[in-house]
């Protein structure tokens, strides 16, 4: 008895060790289960489209087709299933969106052909009345008259009229994006999707149809081109901007629409010059106008920035000068002007010289109008005196012993560099000595065109 006790015991220990292990076994798999569950519960990785630019278009275009098929459903006639004997109702869509019911007669679509089908085998595709209700090319001969076909630019094609609905949502012109009509049709006769379309619509100069020929887009003919050559290309939106911009600038000031010819428009792209920077030039232009400095513009034309037969607007509107280049030019001529300005008082005009001044205070970051004023200052103090050191030089140096134009140069150096030659220091010094003797004054007074500047004493 006490043996069949210790049998069932072990048994039951056995029997106790198995369902352990099976319901580990189990725990195991059903983990396993779970864990496969929730992998294949997990979301994919989101998509990420390779026309952004059209996926808030895609968004409206939907929402729009979906108030487009709301609108057909309202607006089913009572009598739709049951129209009037030789009639039946037709959805038309509308070009701009929307559409209406029509009742048709059955006439008036071309006579039956032999096999008895209405207007030819292929009416208006297949779905009488769907969006592509003529597109058919076998329209039946007979009648009074025949469906447009899907080719026609006029014919109620919801392929065309969204496609043109959705570039115009992206700032193109209608009268743009209409003249592009016989360019959409042709590519979605090639079984091209809207992305694809507007892509080579606004990146591609022609494309090659599956009959060999070439198809051009107008986009590019107008605005596409002028990315040619550049090494970072503009965005079709930024061409389009900068050219109807510039169109619109040149029409509101009424300047030559040379500025707005493709060879200058292509010199402005590449030299990233903007709308508004442009506009910013033509403004510069027209103060300089109107303060009518003849001095100004007869500097830049002995700098070689205009040509005698150009003015103050093909200076500030040049297409071959970038923004950087404009303003060191605008800097250089403030500059060279206040020279030019006081030649009766015998300072020549040395452009390469100039040019090098000009840059040492440009270097320094001065603006336009400080320039200006620097050299207003210290060309006016040259010209007191440059004529007296020519003078003093000829009396205690010898006759043209410095000419006039070296010892400009070096007043210039004093005044624009604060550099002070020893030829200059010592007629200076001799100078003072015979005024201070002929006059009774005390030593150390300097002569009358001794003075300060802004860059230091003479």
């Amino acid at each position: 008895m006490a043996r069949l006790d210790r049998e069932v015991d072990a048994s039951l220990k056995v029997t106790a060790t198995q369902k352990a292990a099976a319901d580990a076994a189990l725990d195991v798999a059903e983990k396993a289960k779970i864990a496969a569950m929730r992998q294949a519960n997990v979301a994919p990785a989101p998509v990420v489209s390779n026309t952004p630019r059209l996926d808030a278009v895609k968004a409206a275009t939907v929402v729009k087709r979906a108030a487009d098929v709301s609108l057909k459903e309202s607006t089913k006639p009572a009598d739709l299933d049951n129209p009037p004997a030789g009639t039946y109702y037709q959805w038309h869509v509308f070009a701009g969106g929307g559409g209406e019911w029509r009742l048709i007669k059955v006439g008036s679509f071309g006579g039956g052909n032999a096999s008895g089908n209405l207007g030819g085998d292929n009416l208006g595709g297949d779905n009488l009345g769907g969006d592509n209700l003529g597109g058919g090319n076998d329209t039946g001969a007979g009648g009074s008259s025949t469906l447009k076909s899907v080719t026609d630019p006029a014919g109620p094609s919801t392929n065309i009229t969204v496609l043109k609905s959705l570039l115009s949502s992206l700032g193109y012109s209608k009268t743009l994006v209409d003249s592009s009509t016989q360019y959409f049709m042709s590519l979605i006769a090639e079984g091209l999707d809207y992305d694809n379309i507007v892509s080579l619509y606004t990146d591609a100069k022609d494309y090659t149809l599956k009959s060999g020929q070439k198809v051009t887009s107008p986009f590019y003919e107008q605005y596409g081109y002028l990315n040619e050559g550049l090494t970072q290309p503009k965005s079709a939106a930024d061409l389009f901007q900068f050219v109807e911009g510039t169109k619109n600038l040149i029409k509101s000031y009424n300047i030559s629409s040379k500025f707005a010819e493709p060879d200058a428009l292509k010199k402005y792209i590449a030299n990233n010059v903007t709308v508004a920077k442009l506009d910013e030039r033509i403004m510069s232009a027209k103060l300089r106008t109107i303060t009518a400095d003849p001095q100004y513009v007869n500097t830049l034309r002995q700098l070689k920035y205009i040509n005698n037969s150009e003015d103050l607007t093909d200076f500030f509107l040049d297409p071959k000068i970038g923004e950087a280049q404009l303003e060191i030019n605008r800097k250089t001529a403030s500059f060279a002007t206040e020279a030019l300005r006081r030649a009766d008082k015998g300072i020549s005009f040395n452009a390469d010289a100039l040019t090098r001044n000009a840059a040492t205070l440009i270097s320094q970051g001065r603006s336009e109008a400080q320039i200006a004023d620097i050299a207003n200052q210290g060309y006016e103090t040259i010209g007191q005196v440059l004529q007296p050191s020519v003078g003093l030089s000829n009396i205690f140096e010898g006759a043209n012993a410095a000419t006039a134009q070296t010892i400009q140069t070096e007043l210039e150096a004093e005044q624009f560099l604060g550099l002070e030659s020893s030829r200059r220091k010592k007629l200076k010094e001799l100078g003072t000595n015979i005024f201070n003797q002929s006059t009774g004054m005390s030593t150390g007074r300097t002569v009358s065109y001794s003075n300060y500047s802004s860059a230091g004493q003479i």
